[in-house]
């Protein structure tokens, strides 16, 4: 039960952070770019081409690291779009898109932070992540590099490809770019030591209740 406290804390959390990304409008992050740009040269909406995206990053985990994909892969899926809405409605009010230039981009460096906390929360449900960041830490693996230079390196792919088929690039998309990898890589560890034993200590009542 915690696991999926976690696991749906964790996700709405991180797109809370997504959300304020969207609503400071400085540009979109460099895997939307990619989206944006695949779904102007093919003719089709932002969202199906996330879902085309998503559905061969499954594909490519399928065949290269199968055993990475779990039951939150699919949740995130499903999910995604919901979290998103729901931390929309709930910032809107704030009208963080007309404060000042200054002051939006203190607010996108807050948004990265909170989306690299809330990440490392869902991680550690150990339920599963959405396909895009499972090719991740699928390369970090396969290449033995830190996250944080593999995330930059794999952001700046989406950006320039998403650039070159039309996706418009802001000032938000360089900071994501330089943010958010390093930012994930620095909580995991520790957000994993404060979240991983709550749940073993859950795990281990359990245990104990069934003996």
């Amino acid at each position: 039960m915690k696991k999926l406290i976690a696991f749906f804390g964790g996700l709405l959390f991180l797109h809370l952070g997504v959300a304020m990304l969207l609503e400071l409008n400085l540009g979109s992050d460099p895997f939307t770019l990619f989206t944006q740009g695949l779904a102007t040269i093919l003719h089709i909406t932002p969202g199906w081409a996330n879902r085309l995206i998503t559905f061969v990053f499954l594909g490519i985990l399928f065949i290269l690291d199968r055993k990475s994909i779990k039951l939150g892969t699919f949740l995130c899926m499903i999910f995604v779009g919901f979290a998103i809405d729901f931390n929309l409605a709930l910032i809107a009010p704030l009208q963080m898109g007309s404060y000042g230039f200054g002051v939006r981009i203190l607010l996108f460096m807050l948004a990265c932070i909170i989306i690299g906390i809330g990440f490392s929360i869902l991680k550690c449900s150990d339920l599963g992540i959405p396909p895009n960041d499972l090719m991740y830490f699928m390369f970090v693996e396969k290449l033995n590099k830190p996250y944080g230079k593999v995330r930059m390196a794999c952001d700046g792919v989406s950006a320039i490809v998403g650039i070159s088929l039309g996706g418009i690039v802001g000032i938000g998309t360089i900071l994501c770019i330089l943010l958010i990898g390093p930012i994930v890589q620095f909580f995991l560890p520790r957000v994993e030591k404060v979240v991983l034993p709550l749940l073993n200590t859950a795990e281990n009542i359990n245990a104990t209740e069934e003996m």
